[in-house]
Protein backbone atom coordinates (compact mmCIF):
# COMPACT_ATOMS: atom_id res chain seq x y z
CA UNK A 1 0.00 0.00 0.00
CA UNK A 2 1.62 3.18 -0.96
CA UNK A 3 1.82 6.26 1.20
CA UNK A 4 2.12 10.21 0.27
CA UNK A 5 6.11 9.89 -0.01
CA UNK A 6 5.11 7.54 -3.01
CA UNK A 7 2.73 9.18 -4.65
CA UNK A 8 5.22 12.19 -4.60
CA UNK A 9 7.86 10.82 -6.47
CA UNK A 10 5.62 9.29 -9.07
CA UNK A 11 4.19 12.81 -9.77
CA UNK A 12 7.22 14.57 -9.58
CA UNK A 13 5.59 16.79 -6.85
CA UNK A 14 6.29 17.80 -3.07
CA UNK A 15 4.78 16.12 -0.15
CA UNK A 16 3.10 19.17 0.29
CA UNK A 17 1.74 19.38 -2.74
CA UNK A 18 0.07 16.04 -2.63
CA UNK A 19 -0.97 16.83 0.83
CA UNK A 20 -3.10 19.53 -0.43
CA UNK A 21 -4.52 17.41 -3.36
CA UNK A 22 -5.84 14.56 -1.02
CA UNK A 23 -6.89 17.74 1.14
CA UNK A 24 -9.03 19.01 -1.56
CA UNK A 25 -7.08 22.25 -1.10
CA UNK A 26 -7.17 25.16 -3.52
CA UNK A 27 -3.48 25.92 -3.23
CA UNK A 28 -3.03 24.00 -5.94
CA UNK A 29 -4.79 23.89 -9.61
CA UNK A 30 -7.62 21.44 -10.31
CA UNK A 31 -5.60 19.95 -13.27
CA UNK A 32 -2.60 19.01 -10.40
CA UNK A 33 -5.33 17.61 -7.64
CA UNK A 34 -7.10 15.54 -10.85
CA UNK A 35 -3.54 14.01 -11.85
CA UNK A 36 -2.65 13.63 -8.16
CA UNK A 37 -5.30 11.28 -7.16
CA UNK A 38 -5.41 8.91 -10.17
CA UNK A 39 -2.32 8.37 -9.03
CA UNK A 40 -2.63 7.94 -5.79
CA UNK A 41 -5.89 5.85 -6.88
CA UNK A 42 -3.40 3.63 -9.12
CA UNK A 43 -1.44 3.02 -6.00
CA UNK A 44 -4.09 1.82 -3.83
CA UNK A 45 -3.65 4.71 -1.82
CA UNK A 46 -5.56 4.43 1.42
CA UNK A 47 -5.70 7.59 4.25
CA UNK A 48 -5.34 7.01 7.73
CA UNK A 49 -9.17 8.43 8.71
CA UNK A 50 -8.28 8.29 12.33
CA UNK A 51 -5.21 10.96 11.67
CA UNK A 52 -7.41 13.15 9.14
CA UNK A 53 -10.62 13.27 11.62
CA UNK A 54 -8.13 14.17 14.57
CA UNK A 55 -6.64 16.82 12.71
CA UNK A 56 -9.27 18.35 11.49
CA UNK A 57 -11.05 18.68 14.99
CA UNK A 58 -7.43 19.34 16.48
CA UNK A 59 -6.28 17.07 19.18
CA UNK A 60 -5.88 19.88 21.86
CA UNK A 61 -2.46 18.11 22.28
CA UNK A 62 1.34 19.08 21.97
CA UNK A 63 4.60 16.61 21.84
CA UNK A 64 7.80 17.66 23.04
CA UNK A 65 10.78 15.85 21.92
CA UNK A 66 13.78 15.47 24.37
CA UNK A 67 16.77 13.36 24.99
CA UNK A 68 15.99 12.74 28.86
CA UNK A 69 13.61 14.25 31.29
CA UNK A 70 16.56 14.61 34.13
CA UNK A 71 18.59 17.78 35.89
CA UNK A 72 17.55 21.51 36.53
CA UNK A 73 17.21 22.20 33.19
CA UNK A 74 14.72 20.29 32.01
CA UNK A 75 12.28 20.50 34.71
CA UNK A 76 12.05 24.56 33.74
CA UNK A 77 11.97 24.35 30.59
CA UNK A 78 9.21 21.77 30.67
CA UNK A 79 7.49 23.98 32.88
CA UNK A 80 7.34 27.11 31.04
CA UNK A 81 5.60 24.60 28.20
CA UNK A 82 3.60 23.25 30.29
CA UNK A 83 2.19 26.43 31.64
CA UNK A 84 0.97 28.21 28.09
CA UNK A 85 -0.29 25.24 26.83
CA UNK A 86 -2.30 24.78 30.01
CA UNK A 87 -3.77 28.41 29.70
CA UNK A 88 -4.61 27.89 26.67
CA UNK A 89 -6.24 24.39 26.71
CA UNK A 90 -3.87 22.33 25.58
CA UNK A 91 -2.07 19.36 27.07
CA UNK A 92 1.77 18.64 27.07
CA UNK A 93 2.87 14.82 26.36
CA UNK A 94 6.89 13.97 26.70
CA UNK A 95 8.65 11.70 24.38
CA UNK A 96 12.44 10.63 24.74
CA UNK A 97 12.25 7.65 22.04
CA UNK A 98 12.62 6.79 18.37
CA UNK A 99 10.14 5.74 15.81
CA UNK A 100 6.77 5.10 17.53
CA UNK A 101 6.31 8.38 19.64
CA UNK A 102 7.72 10.14 16.53
CA UNK A 103 4.71 8.36 14.27
CA UNK A 104 1.87 10.41 16.92
CA UNK A 105 2.84 13.35 14.56
CA UNK A 106 2.51 11.92 11.21
CA UNK A 107 -0.39 10.35 12.15
CA UNK A 108 -2.14 13.60 13.54
CA UNK A 109 -2.43 12.25 17.34
CA UNK A 110 -0.92 15.60 18.25
CA UNK A 111 -1.42 18.65 16.65
CA UNK A 112 1.99 20.08 16.61
CA UNK A 113 5.43 19.29 17.96
CA UNK A 114 8.35 20.97 20.06
CA UNK A 115 11.42 19.52 19.43
CA UNK A 116 15.08 19.44 21.71
CA UNK A 117 16.33 16.19 20.21
CA UNK A 118 19.64 16.13 18.30
CA UNK A 119 18.57 12.02 17.66
CA UNK A 120 15.24 13.10 15.65
CA UNK A 121 16.66 13.10 12.02
CA UNK A 122 16.61 16.03 10.25
CA UNK A 123 15.18 14.80 7.04
CA UNK A 124 12.27 13.45 9.28
CA UNK A 125 11.58 16.79 9.97
CA UNK A 126 11.36 17.96 6.36
CA UNK A 127 9.05 15.31 5.68
CA UNK A 128 6.79 16.02 8.25
CA UNK A 129 6.79 19.86 7.82
CA UNK A 130 6.03 19.15 4.05
CA UNK A 131 3.48 17.31 4.66
CA UNK A 132 1.67 20.19 7.01
CA UNK A 133 2.47 19.01 10.53
CA UNK A 134 3.60 22.21 13.00
CA UNK A 135 6.92 21.88 14.22
CA UNK A 136 8.96 24.34 16.57
CA UNK A 137 12.91 23.47 16.71
CA UNK A 138 14.78 24.28 20.00
CA UNK A 139 18.05 22.52 19.14
CA UNK A 140 18.67 23.33 15.67
CA UNK A 141 18.47 25.41 12.46
CA UNK A 142 17.17 24.15 9.27
CA UNK A 143 16.35 26.29 6.18
CA UNK A 144 13.12 25.07 5.99
CA UNK A 145 10.78 27.86 5.34
CA UNK A 146 7.21 26.05 7.23
CA UNK A 147 9.20 25.33 10.74
CA UNK A 148 9.71 27.77 13.32
CA UNK A 149 12.62 28.01 15.82
CA UNK A 150 13.14 29.38 19.27
CA UNK A 151 16.82 29.48 20.03
CA UNK A 152 19.24 30.62 22.49
CA UNK A 153 21.58 33.85 21.75
CA UNK A 154 24.56 31.29 21.92
CA UNK A 155 27.30 33.91 20.10
CA UNK A 156 26.43 36.28 22.86
CA UNK A 157 26.83 34.44 25.78
CA UNK A 158 29.91 33.04 24.32
CA UNK A 159 31.60 36.61 23.56
CA UNK A 160 30.94 37.60 26.87
CA UNK A 161 32.24 34.71 29.06
CA UNK A 162 35.48 34.70 26.57
CA UNK A 163 35.91 38.96 27.06
CA UNK A 164 35.56 38.04 31.37
CA UNK A 165 38.26 35.99 31.08
CA UNK A 166 40.69 38.14 28.96
CA UNK A 167 39.83 41.08 31.18
CA UNK A 168 41.27 38.78 34.22
CA UNK A 169 44.96 39.35 32.50
CA UNK A 170 45.33 35.29 31.96
CA UNK A 171 46.64 34.56 28.65
CA UNK A 172 46.07 30.83 28.78
CA UNK A 173 42.77 29.14 28.14
CA UNK A 174 40.64 26.34 27.79
CA UNK A 175 37.28 25.59 26.51
CA UNK A 176 35.59 22.46 27.44
CA UNK A 177 33.34 21.50 24.96
CA UNK A 178 29.93 20.30 24.87
CA UNK A 179 29.25 16.56 22.63
CA UNK A 180 29.77 16.79 18.64
CA UNK A 181 25.55 16.45 18.41
CA UNK A 182 25.04 19.62 20.25
CA UNK A 183 23.60 22.45 18.54
CA UNK A 184 24.40 24.84 21.17
CA UNK A 185 27.64 23.60 22.33
CA UNK A 186 28.88 23.90 18.97
CA UNK A 187 27.49 27.57 18.32
CA UNK A 188 29.39 28.38 22.30
CA UNK A 189 32.20 26.78 20.74
CA UNK A 190 33.13 28.95 17.18
CA UNK A 191 31.79 31.68 18.96
CA UNK A 192 34.63 31.64 21.58
CA UNK A 193 37.18 30.62 19.46
CA UNK A 194 36.25 33.63 16.91
CA UNK A 195 36.33 36.28 20.04
CA UNK A 196 40.00 34.73 21.20
CA UNK A 197 40.95 35.15 17.97
CA UNK A 198 39.53 38.76 17.75
CA UNK A 199 41.52 39.95 20.67
CA UNK A 200 44.55 37.93 19.89
CA UNK A 201 45.77 35.92 22.90
CA UNK A 202 47.97 33.28 22.78
CA UNK A 203 47.10 29.84 23.79
CA UNK A 204 43.59 28.36 23.55
CA UNK A 205 43.52 24.41 24.19
CA UNK A 206 40.18 23.06 23.18
CA UNK A 207 39.43 19.86 25.49
CA UNK A 208 36.45 17.54 24.04
CA UNK A 209 34.12 17.24 26.43
CA UNK A 210 30.53 15.67 27.15
CA UNK A 211 28.38 18.59 29.09
CA UNK A 212 28.71 15.70 32.29
CA UNK A 213 30.01 16.62 35.98
CA UNK A 214 32.24 13.11 35.21
CA UNK A 215 33.52 14.94 31.78
CA UNK A 216 34.55 17.99 33.76
CA UNK A 217 36.51 16.16 36.64
CA UNK A 218 38.48 14.86 34.01
CA UNK A 219 39.35 17.86 32.09
CA UNK A 220 40.78 18.99 35.34
CA UNK A 221 43.58 16.57 34.77
CA UNK A 222 44.66 18.01 31.44
CA UNK A 223 44.76 21.23 32.64
CA UNK A 224 46.59 20.53 35.43
CA UNK A 225 48.92 19.49 32.86
CA UNK A 226 49.29 22.94 31.25
CA UNK A 227 52.43 24.59 32.36
CA UNK A 228 50.90 28.16 33.44
CA UNK A 229 49.08 28.65 36.73
CA UNK A 230 47.03 30.91 36.37
CA UNK A 231 44.42 29.52 33.44
CA UNK A 232 41.30 30.93 32.12
CA UNK A 233 38.28 28.16 31.61
CA UNK A 234 35.61 28.46 30.07
CA UNK A 235 33.30 25.37 30.40
CA UNK A 236 30.43 25.48 27.81
CA UNK A 237 27.99 24.24 30.41
CA UNK A 238 27.54 24.57 34.72
CA UNK A 239 27.69 20.67 34.83
CA UNK A 240 31.33 20.83 33.53
CA UNK A 241 32.67 23.43 35.55
CA UNK A 242 31.32 21.57 38.41
CA UNK A 243 33.00 18.65 38.02
CA UNK A 244 36.39 20.88 37.06
CA UNK A 245 35.99 22.24 40.26
CA UNK A 246 35.84 18.56 42.11
CA UNK A 247 38.99 17.42 39.96
CA UNK A 248 40.91 20.88 40.45
CA UNK A 249 41.38 19.74 44.00
CA UNK A 250 43.38 16.65 43.51
CA UNK A 251 46.10 18.95 41.93
CA UNK A 252 45.83 21.83 44.59
CA UNK A 253 44.57 24.40 42.11
CA UNK A 254 42.38 26.73 43.40
CA UNK A 255 39.27 28.13 41.31
CA UNK A 256 39.07 31.85 40.92
CA UNK A 257 43.10 32.02 41.85
CA UNK A 258 45.00 29.39 39.79
CA UNK A 259 41.94 28.87 37.77
CA UNK A 260 39.18 31.54 36.46
CA UNK A 261 36.48 29.78 35.64
CA UNK A 262 33.22 30.79 33.65
CA UNK A 263 30.41 28.53 32.75
CA UNK A 264 27.18 28.45 31.27
CA UNK A 265 23.30 28.30 31.82
CA UNK A 266 23.09 29.79 35.86
CA UNK A 267 22.73 26.25 37.50
CA UNK A 268 20.76 26.86 40.69
CA UNK A 269 24.17 24.90 42.11
CA UNK A 270 26.53 27.36 40.99
CA UNK A 271 25.52 29.82 43.94
CA UNK A 272 26.52 27.41 46.28
CA UNK A 273 30.37 26.40 45.08
CA UNK A 274 33.06 27.99 46.53
CA UNK A 275 33.96 30.00 45.09
CA UNK A 276 30.80 30.87 43.10
CA UNK A 277 30.34 30.16 39.77
CA UNK A 278 30.73 33.32 36.92
CA UNK A 279 28.07 31.65 34.50
CA UNK A 280 25.44 32.59 31.39
CA UNK A 281 22.31 33.23 32.60
CA UNK A 282 19.18 32.83 30.49
CA UNK A 283 15.57 31.56 31.63
CA UNK A 284 15.07 28.16 30.94
CA UNK A 285 11.53 29.20 31.83
CA UNK A 286 10.93 32.10 29.32
CA UNK A 287 12.44 29.83 27.00
CA UNK A 288 9.84 27.21 27.13
CA UNK A 289 7.16 29.10 27.62
CA UNK A 290 8.34 31.26 24.22
CA UNK A 291 8.35 28.21 22.33
CA UNK A 292 5.32 26.76 23.41
CA UNK A 293 3.60 30.49 22.08
CA UNK A 294 5.54 29.99 18.83
CA UNK A 295 4.11 26.80 18.26
CA UNK A 296 0.37 27.73 19.15
CA UNK A 297 0.75 30.73 16.81
CA UNK A 298 1.60 28.23 14.05
CA UNK A 299 -1.70 25.93 15.08
CA UNK A 300 -3.99 28.38 15.43
CA UNK A 301 -2.92 30.86 12.70
CA UNK A 302 -0.72 28.91 10.28
CA UNK A 303 1.80 31.43 11.06
CA UNK A 304 5.53 30.85 11.28
CA UNK A 305 8.48 33.16 13.16
CA UNK A 306 11.62 32.94 14.78
CA UNK A 307 12.75 33.91 18.03
CA UNK A 308 15.67 34.19 19.87
CA UNK A 309 15.95 33.65 23.76
CA UNK A 310 18.69 36.40 24.99
CA UNK A 311 21.69 35.43 27.63
CA UNK A 312 23.94 37.92 30.03
CA UNK A 313 26.63 37.10 31.92
CA UNK A 314 26.71 36.75 35.81
CA UNK A 315 29.68 37.45 37.27
CA UNK A 316 30.83 36.18 40.53
CA UNK A 317 33.95 35.04 42.37
CA UNK A 318 35.18 31.92 39.96
CA UNK A 319 36.37 35.32 38.08
CA UNK A 320 37.99 37.08 40.73
CA UNK A 321 41.37 38.67 39.96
Amino acid sequence: MAGIKEIAEKAGVSISTVSYALNNSDKITKETRARILKIADELHYTPNLAGRSLKKQKTKVVEMYVPDFGGYFYGHLLAGVAEVLKNNGYELIVASGGKQSRAFISQGLVDGAIILDPTFPNDLIKELAEEGNKLVLMDRKLELPLVSHVLLDNEKGAKEAVDALIETGTEVFAILTGPSTSYDGKKRLEAALAEFQLKDNQTVVVIPCDFTIEGGEKAAAKIAKMKSRDIGVFALNDEMAFGLYRGLKQYKLVPGRDVKVVGYDNDLLGQYLTPQLATVDYSKHQWGKKTAEVLLEMIENDVTRNEIVTTKLIRRDSLKI
